[in-house]
């Protein structure tokens, strides 16, 4: 009988234990925070032109790069009217030309400022997920810790009580009883299902990327044609958009995404495991690399702008 009691007691403490395993930690988590704190209203006369192969037999002195990303900032038709002004050397002329140089640095003045915003927005996303992630992995180190503490009491009460029960059937028992325990909680700390966190984000950064459609709600139209054009990818055959959804599947998403990831990391959100938490935070991260990115090509059209009209 006693034996019988023993066994009990150890599946229960094992079921017990691993019901708490999988608890939700309260938190006092804002969904929004990062999120500018009001919208944005862009001038539809700079959104650029989707198509820039119609530029090219326009803008034939700009080379293609440079041309493209001048479309993309909304100065194009300023380098074409400096274009046309070259040789205006009258004082009417050199007022119009610093003119046209002024507004030209304006927009991309807005523009670096533009990928500056979307980058810190990214970045405090990224924090946010790495702090939460820290705070679940702080809350599984210390259930490991205990757990692992009471593997070695179960293990030393065991020896103890074999070795001073007499009776060998209930040693026996003892023995069984309180290694399967130990081992389980061993087992435990290895294959945790760990705490949990309840995130809502209705805000995604991410979402636009996964799901590309023509036009952003949360990335300016200046960033969101660049995300989107070939032209500004290394290899020129596919988006940077393409390009970092492809590196997310490859390096972070185990290469295939079921329906409740998409929702977790690409929808409103839901209930995170830190390990979750930790790719969230690395597909973020990657992503403001890319964003801020943009600044090299928005510097090389600065060096050409600055090479063709500083005179």
């Amino acid at each position: 009988m006693k034996h019988v009691n023993v066994s009990v007691v150890a599946v229960f403490s094992l079921l017990l234990l691993a019901c708490k395993s999988g608890q939700m930690v309260a938190t006092n988590i804002s969904g929004d925070y990062c999120a500018p704190a009001a919208g944005y209203n862009y001038d539809p006369h700079i959104i650029p032109i989707k198509n820039p192969d119609s530029l090219l037999g326009s803008y034939r002195e700009i080379p293609p790069r440079e041309m493209v990303m001048a479309n993309a900032v909304g100065v194009l038709p300023l380098i074409g009217s400096l274009e046309s002004i070259r040789q205006d050397s009258s004082a009417e002329g050199r007022l119009h030309k610093t003119e046209i140089r002024s507004a030209i640095q304006h927009r991309m003045a807005m523009a670096a400022i533009e990928i500056d915003g979307i980058a810190a927005e990214l970045d405090c996303e990224g924090e946010r997920a790495d702090q939460l992630a820290r705070f679940l992995d702080d809350h599984n180190s210390k259930r490991n810790t205990r757990l692992t503490v009471a593997s070695i009491v179960v293990g030393a009460i065991t020896t103890i009580a074999t070795a001073t029960i007499k009776d060998n059937g209930t040693q026996n028992a003892v023995a069984i009883s309180g290694g399967l325990l130990s081992a389980g909680l061993g087992a435990m700390t290895i294959n945790a299902a760990g705490k949990k966190v309840s995130w809502r984000h209705p805000r995604n950064m991410l979402a636009d990327i996964w799901n590309a459609p023509d036009s952003s709600s949360i990335y300016p139209p200046f960033i969101w044609y660049v995300l989107n054009e070939k032209y500004f990818s290394n290899s020129g055959k596919v988006s940077l958009v393409q390009s970092i959804k492809k590196r997310w599947l490859e390096f972070d998403l185990g290469k295939q995404v079921d329906k409740a990831d998409e929702q977790l990391y690409f929808g409103a959100g839901g209930v995170y495991k830190a390990d979750d938490l930790h790719t969230r935070a690395a597909m973020l991260n990657e992503l403001q690399s890319t964003v801020r990115s943009i600044n090299q090509d928005l510097q090389g059209l600065m060096l050409y702008i600055e090479r063709q009209f500083s005179h």
